[in-house]
């Protein structure tokens, strides 16, 4: 590196002699913490105890990177050499210059060689400069600390190369500190990998709530109630310099709940501090780009290009990011971003300043991209932010109409599309009071769902959906799939439904064909359900509708049990849960019917711990589901199975709740006989009959489905038994009865009072 003259004719040497003569004192005293600053000992500790190479503390303005500087000096040994960079460091001559006159100013004697060397003709910063620094320091007692404070402010390239020079070949006992906006071009990767690197970056040096609790309320004594601290808190984020502007209006506020409410990136000392520290100091094109795209909850490359228009987004966002300009990365490849809510609010602030037609197109462009990129929540909010209302409504119908997670998924998502728009808008468009009751009712807020479909089934009933289908026609599906707790009225509903079916997109047939199933099953028509069932599933894997699938196999199977087959209630009951599996919807609601059938084949296969766990598991997602009549049986299958493994009391309980729910029911259709099976199998008979015959329990079940009329083999399944077994019990009651026939031993068990 050589010198040379400037086009004014002076040389390099001569502005470092001038550089050196004018460093004020301001530059190398740092800062001095007040009275109100916070003490971070989560941050001081680490730099109090660890001893890298380099300290480099990395963040947005205000984030107290100086402060805690400032800090860690205060509870140090260590000297410290402090040199706040500015400007007019942009020279190797003098800002090495500063660096001397910051050593000379930490420790006597120290930097005198250096000092000299400055003034010579013959001084080079890398060949004879920064090595003589590297000697003296060499030859010091004890340790040092270089600080070099607001080194953004450095871009001379001579400069960065001579401190990286330095850092490669300076002592052990000197550790230097660098405090950024953004990150410099020094070799942090090599010092990061050999472990000699301390990084604290805009995430560490956030305050946490309880440090934000602490200095509002044990320093400035502003007496804030703990739920007033959280909302401001989650509107700084724990950006320290966003809690002290806030501080600012707090001491003066005659309602600071009222206050804390509002705050956020337009309240005054927010704006006035971001114009002035942040936006004052950029260029024109960056400046832009962050207020047109503030518009926007997250952001990435394509979207960016679509909302301003420009091609170089993803440059743009790079230089931002790099330059900590309130950028916050979502995801571990950069692509998705968000800026800091106060920062935000500023840079809407400014937008709000431009004409209205303009705002409302950024608002429409970065909807349609939204829309087509399948963020159906952030496009609706666009939308309305252009008041929109329109665009809204068909963004819900149509993404609720093409998506059978939505339609036919637990509701929270609809409804979330739904609070944006005017309830005005919902009250006068029939087909979205349709959506929403439709939502409530997948939620199982069926009084609610109810209440919604009422004011739509007076409305005109000649609208047509965007999939093509009619009004009239979803709401006879509508009553089909949510009737309440009246197998009677699904019964009716689906009739209704299934002559409308020719009204339905194709999309509907699978849901129309299961609710006739779910009805008939119900009613105790297993041959009509079966059919519908069969059909609902082979539509619905063509339609991908795997939560309809999995359910419609899962009764299959229960049909199946029901007449004996137990080979073909395990091939729909495996197939019903590995529909959800391999979708990822096992903790779906309406993933309850797979494990309940599941676990009833298990059950009657005599596996019972595992039928046990599988249908308390479809228990909890059914109870979630809203159906009281599926909940009712599910328990009715677990009551027998907690019964075989040894807790009758449990299992009776699981009975009276099951006819809790079906005596409620306005018609519980074959429940209710199903009730009454279950609970005279649980129900204790007597044991002792005369003399020495004494019957076991298991015996006295055994003899009263006898009495019914059950065959053996019937009877095994109902206690999941094998057939020789209950042939072995019924030998034993003979035996005990002393009678030979079935006949003879319930007449006699009759007369002792047995049955």
């Amino acid at each position: 590196m050589s010198l040379s003259l400037d086009s004014s004719g002076s040389s390099a040497l001569e502005r470092s002699r001038l550089g050196a003569s004018l460093i004020f004192e301001t530059k190398l005293r740092g800062y001095q913490p007040s009275a109100e600053t916070l003490p971070r000992p989560r941050l001081t500790e680490s730099l109090l105890e660890t001893r890298p190479a380099l300290v480099l503390i990395s963040a947005p303005p205000g984030f107290g990177k100086t402060t805690l500087l400032g800090q860690w000096r205060e509870l140090e040994s260590r000297p410290f050499a402090w040199l706040t960079a500015d400007a007019s460091d942009n020279d190797p001559f003098i800002f090495w210059a500063g660096i001397v006159s910051a050593l000379r100013h930490a420790k006597r004697g120290l930097g005198g060689a250096a000092e000299i060397a400055l003034r010579s003709s013959r001084a080079d910063v890398l060949d004879a400069l920064v090595p003589l620094i590297v000697h003296e320091l060499e030859s010091l007692k004890g340790e040092l600390v270089i600080v070099l404070d607001d080194y953004h402010a450095i871009e001379n390239e001579a400069c960065h190369d001579s401190l990286a020079f330095f850092l490669d070949w300076k002592p052990s006992n000197v550790e230097v500190a660098l405090s950024t906006r953004h990150d410099p071009p020094l070799p942090v990767s090599k010092l990061r990998a050999a472990g000699e690197l301390l990084e604290l970056r805009g995430v560490d040096l956030c305050f946490t709530a309880e440090e934000e609790a602490t200095f509002l309320n044990d320093g400035l004594q502003l007496e804030l109630a703990p739920n007033t601290l959280g909302v401001l808190h989650g509107r700084t984020e724990g950006w320290p310099a966003g809690v002290y502007l806030a501080s600012l209006s707090l001491r003066n506020a005659s309602d600071r709940d009222e206050f804390v409410d509002g705050f956020g990136g337009s309240s005054r000392h927010v704006v006035d501090y971001l114009t002035e520290v942040v936006l004052s100091m950029l260029q024109p094109d960056q400046r832009d780009f962050l207020i047109e795209t503030s518009i926007l909850e997250s952001l990435c490359a394509p979207l960016c290009d679509a909302v301003t228009g420009r091609t170089a987004s993803a440059e743009m966002i790079s230089q931002l990011e790099q330059a900590n300009l309130f950028l916050i990365p979502l995801d571990d490849h950069r692509e998705w971003y968000r800026y800091h809510p106060l920062f935000a609010g500023a840079l809407r602030s400014r937008l709000s300043e431009r004409e209205t037609g303009d705002v409302v197109e950024l608002h429409r462009r970065a909807c349609a991209w939204l829309a087509e990129a399948g963020r159906t929540d952030a496009a609706i909010l666009q939308a309305m932010a252009a008041d929109d209302v329109e665009s809204a409504t068909n963004l819900v119908l149509e993404r609720w109409l093409a998506d059978p997670l939505v339609h036919l998924g637990p509701g929270e998502a609809v409804l979330k599309w739904l609070e944006p728009l005017p309830s005005s808008a919902i009250r006068h468009d029939p087909r979205l009071g349709l959506v929403r009751a439709w939502a409530m009712a997948m939620l199982g807020r069926r009084e609610d769902a109810q209440e919604a479909l009422r004011s739509v089934e007076a409305a005109d009933h000649d609208d047509v959906l965007p999939d093509g289908s009619s009004f009239a026609a979803m709401l006879a599906l509508f009553a089909a799939c949510f009737p309440g707790d009246d197998v009677g009225g699904v019964v009716e509903a689906s009739r209704r439904a299934r002559a409308a079916e020719g009204a339905l997109s194709p999309w509907w047939q699978p849901v129309s064909l299961f609710s006739a199933g779910w009805s008939d099953y119900r009613s105790g028509s297993a041959e009509d359900a079966k059919t519908a069932l069969e059909q609902a599933v082979l539509l619905g894997r063509r339609l991908e509708q795997w939560l309809l699938v999995s359910a419609a196999e899962a009764i299959l199977a229960r049909i199946a049990l029901a007449a004996g087959d137990v080979d073909e209630a395990q091939a729909w009951a495996v197939g019903a849960l590995a529909s959800i599996e391999a979708h990822g919807l096992t903790d779906h609601p309406g993933a309850g019917f797979a494990y309940v059938g599941l676990g009833a084949t298990r059950a009657r296969q005599g596996i019972l711990d595992e039928a046990a766990e599988l249908i308390e598991s479809g228990l909890v997602r059914l109870r979630a589901r809203g159906g009281h009549l599926d909940v009712a049986d599910a328990l009715l299958v677990l009551a027998p199975v907690r019964r075989a493994l040894g807790t009758s009391t449990e299992a009776r309980g699981l009975v009276e709740s099951a006819r809790a729910i079906i005596e409620s029911s306005a018609d519980a259709g074959a429940l209710g006989s199903r009730l009454e099976d279950v609970a005279r199998a649980l129900t204790p008979a007597h044991r002792r009959i005369e003399g020495d015959s004494d019957l076991t329990e298991r015996e006295l079940e055994v003899l009263r489905y006898l009495a019914e009329g059950l065959a053996k083999r019937d009877i095994g399944n109902l206690l999941f038994l094998s057939y020789n077994t209950i042939h072995s019990h019924t030998k034993s009651i003979y035996q005990k009865l002393r009678v030979s026939s079935r006949q003879a031993a319930i007449e006699r068990a009759r007369e002792l009072g047995a049955l």
